[in-house]
């Protein structure tokens, strides 16, 4: 990639998480930002506004020819046809992805801290980026969220040092169809979990499983994969590549304990009375014996991010021996974790109850939250709604699994389901089907708006209400805890 110090980048896509957050750093770097997108909205917007970054919107040749840019980052949702982007193609500039872009500049040259899985990437990218600065560190990261601890989603840190990234199994760019991941130059790398996911552009597990190989093998010291070995799929991925046995192996769920580094040993909610439990995590270390954390995130799936984390950074003293952090430090550090948005998100309440927001959009997922939530808070009624809206969760694909797991909860609301005319008829999500499958608990909807006035009909005292979505529900989440506070 071939882009003089200070000169002109220009994002084509400016608008999307990743395009932003990586335009960010660049503009930290020293180089000028400019860009533009079809439509550009909060908080995105807000955010480029906040960097004084000029976002164009809509799409026109003109943008382009008038940035006189040395260098066009073009994003993933962009293909032929666009104008914008066939202006770009009949010109002698230079052009590349995000992944590609961010790789060359920032992560070869960083210790990179890479975290993959088809769930927790961005709470565990978070803990991991919140751990290293409590810790000292000044990392650079790229979060595709919003971290609480941090006044934004991405930061240089400091040169040459860690950087901690969400390693995005999705695809790069219409000209690079390999994955995010394999343009970040992992120095550590977790492995969280693998499951079929991305049904636009992967067939299959086998597909997918095939990207994490070539990603294991790009990693110099096999000791610096820290796998998730009670998880069948990267158990597969790291026996595929020869590497079982040189790995940093961790037992996340305490099933292979003897055979792991770094297990969990015990891990439970605590006695809470408030809108935000604490769980508890034990876990078997080499370096610190057996440790104690406490954390506001909740779930077995959230303790299995934690002890990722610690068995990385385990594995990180032992690179560096000069680093002498003790258990109190990490207990300190990790205790002082505010989570992510949308992550179990309290977004408010009245009258004894309380409405929380999730991204979960995968059935292990939604299985996960709600059987963390029934963990903390045994004693009450629990209503799920939820939206498919993503490329995959717009499919049938998981229609019976969704079904499933939704089941779980004591009452499920499922909200619309936009059309994709891309997918055939027969393969699109039927909620209508979901809803006869979960039974009797269990409404579904054309309208988002329909489903916030059943629901605010429906609810009483006592009830834990839980949007999950991994798209904007129509904003009837953050209506709800306004019509219960206005209401007697």
């Amino acid at each position: 990639m071939s882009v003089k110090p200070g000169g002109h980048i220009y994002f084509m896509g400016i608008g999307g998480t990743g395009m932003a957050a990586v335009a960010g750093l660049c503009q930290q770097a020293g180089y000028k930002i400019t860009g533009s997108d079809a439509g550009i909205y909060p908080p995105m917007s807000t955010m480029l506004e906040e960097l004084k970054i000029k976002a164009l919107s809509p799409y026109a040749a003109q943008n382009f020819s008038d940035s006189k840019a040395d260098m066009v980052v073009v994003a993933n949702v962009l293909s032929r046809g666009n104008v914008e982007l066939e202006a770009l193609l009949s010109s002698k500039t230079p052009y590349t992805s995000y992944p590609q872009l961010l790789g060359d500049l920032f992560l070869k040259n960083s210790q990179s801290v890479v975290i993959a899985g088809t769930h927790g990437k961005t709470t565990t990218t978070s803990l991991m980026a919140h751990v290293l600065t409590e810790l000292g560190q000044n990392p650079g990261y790229m979060i595709g969220g919003i971290p609480k601890n941090f006044p934004r989603s991405f930061a240089l840190g400091k040169p040459g040092g860690f950087f901690a990234i969400e390693g995005d199994e999705y695809d790069t760019a219409f000209f690079d169809k390999g994955p995010k991941f394999l343009h970040y130059h992992p120095k550590f790398l977790i492995l969280n979990n693998l499951e079929f996911d991305h049904a636009d552009i992967y067939k299959n597990l086998a597909q997918i499983a095939e990207q994490f190989e070539k990603l294991c093998r790009i990693v110099g010291n096999p000791q610096n994969i820290i796998a998730n070995m009670d998880d069948v799929n990267i158990a597969d991925v790291v026996k595929k590549c020869g590497l079982a046995d040189k790995v940093t192996r961790v037992s996340t769920l305490g099933h292979s304990i003897k055979e792991s580094h770094i297990a969990v040993v015990k891990a439970g909610a605590t006695v809470s009375t408030s809108a935000l439990p604490q769980w508890q995590v034990t876990l078997k270390t080499r370096l610190w014996g057996e440790l104690n954390l406490i954390s506001t995130l909740s779930g077995r799936h959230n303790m299995a991010n934690i002890a990722q984390v610690v068995a990385c950074l385990e594995q990180i003293c032992s690179e560096h021996r000069h680093f002498k952090w003790s258990a109190e430090d990490l207990a300190k550090a990790f205790a002082s974790f505010k989570g992510v948005a949308r992550r179990l998100d309290h977004l408010g309440g009245k009258n004894g109850i309380d409405v929380y927001e999730d991204f979960a959009h995968h059935p292990t997922a939604i299985r996960e939250v709600i059987m963390g939530f029934r963990q903390s808070f045994p004693n009450r009624r629990l209503v799920v709604a939820f939206e498919p809206r993503n490329a995959t969760s717009r499919r049938n694909t998981f229609q019976d699994d969704f079904a499933d797991s939704l089941a779980l909860a004591d009452l499920v609301y499922i909200g619309k389901c936009p059309v994709d005319l891309r997918i055939p008829e027969n393969e699109r999500m039927n909620t209508r089907a979901m809803q006869e499958k979960i039974g009797a608990k269990a409404a579904a909807f054309d309208e988002n708006s329909d489903l916030l006035n059943e629901l605010q009909k429906n609810v009483r005292q006592g009830d834990a209400v839980v949007f999950m979505s991994s798209g904007s529900f129509s904003g009837i989440q953050y209506q709800l805890p306004e019509l219960l506070r206005g209401s007697k």
